[in-house]
């Protein structure tokens, strides 16, 4: 096994969180749907699953019931996300965010009892910034 550091999960939620800014991810979180919201699910694709995840993340990140140790991981989730350098990079077109929705799905998943989530919910914010 060699001299291999093992790195904690504690590190890596450090490393991300000095890139998690929560208006960024907002903004993100706004472009990707609007740029998704009247196309079909197929070519959506992998843009509609960041969509999806990232907007989980942030409810839940907002709702008091999450537990602290949940909020540091949803920090650094969101961190990975925006990330700029990262396996693929993001501005490859249909496949840059892969690696990213692969990365926080188990947070996804973890959090998913503290979010309220919904695309609906989403488009409203969306037609209220607009109108």
């Amino acid at each position: 096994m060699g001299n291999e550091k093992k790195v904690s999960e504690e590190e890596l939620v450090e490393k991300y969180q000095q890139h998690f800014d929560k208006n960024m991810a907002m903004k993100l979180l706004v472009k990707l749907r609007k740029a998704t919201r009247n196309k079909p699910k197929v070519i959506a694709g992998t843009v509609g699953g960041i969509v999806s995840s990232l907007g989980k993340l942030l409810s839940a990140l907002d709702n008091p019931a999450t537990p602290t140790h949940m909020k540091a991981l949803i920090i650094g989730a969101i961190g990975y996300i925006l990330l700029p350098l990262d396996l693929i990079p993001d501005i490859t077109p249909g496949i840059g965010y892969a690696d990213d929705l692969a990365s926080v799905a188990g947070v996804v998943a973890a959090i998913g009892i503290y979010s309220d989530f919904s695309l609906e919910k989403l488009d409203a914010y969306i037609d209220q910034l607009e109108g």
